[in-house]
C-alpha cells in the first residue's frame, strides 16, 4: 500500500509521519484491495483538519476531521476511515455469502407432473 503525507501550514515530525503510517497500513487487515491513500493535513485558524483518502480496486473512500489538538484530529478522521473499511468488507463479505433461493416444489407439484408424465407415456 502506497501512502502519501501532505502537509499545508504544519510541520509534521518523523514521529507523527511514522504513526500516520502505522495507523494507516493496519487498515489493509481489513481489506487487502486497498491500492493507495493520501492524507492531507493542513491548520486553519488554529484547528488542524486532517483529510483521508483510500483508493482500491473498485472502490474510493473519503474521511476528514478536524480539532484543536493535532493527533487528535488525526486520530478521528483514522477512525472514522477504518469504520468505512469495515463496513465496505462485510458488504462484500455479505454478497459473497448469499445463495440464490431456490423455491422448494410441494409434493401435490411432483404428482401432476408423474400423472401428466403417465398420460404421455399411455398415448
Amino acid at each position: 500500500m502506497r501512502i502519501e503525507i501532505t502537509a499545508r501550514e504544519l510541520e509534521l515530525t518523523d514521529s507523527m509521519r511514522e504513526h500516520i503510517e502505522e495507523r494507516l497500513t493496519k487498515l489493509r487487515r481489513y481489506f487487502e484491495g486497498v491500492l493507495e491513500c493520501h492524507v492531507y493535513g493542513h491548520l486553519e485558524r488554529f484547528i488542524y483538519k486532517f483529510e483521508i483518502k483510500l483508493h482500491g480496486t473498485g472502490f474510493d473512500l473519503f474521511a476528514e476531521a478536524h480539532n484543536a489538538d493535532l493527533h487528535a484530529a488525526f486520530e478521528k478522521a483514522a477512525e472514522r476511515m477504518e469504520r468505512q473499511v469495515k463496513k465496505l468488507k462485510d458488504k462484500i463479505k455479505d454478497r459473497r455469502g448469499r445463495k440464490p433461493e431456490i423455491p422448494i416444489a410441494s409434493t401435490d407439484e411432483f404428482d401432476e407432473v408423474e400423472d401428466v408424465a403417465e398420460e404421455y407415456e399411455g398415448t
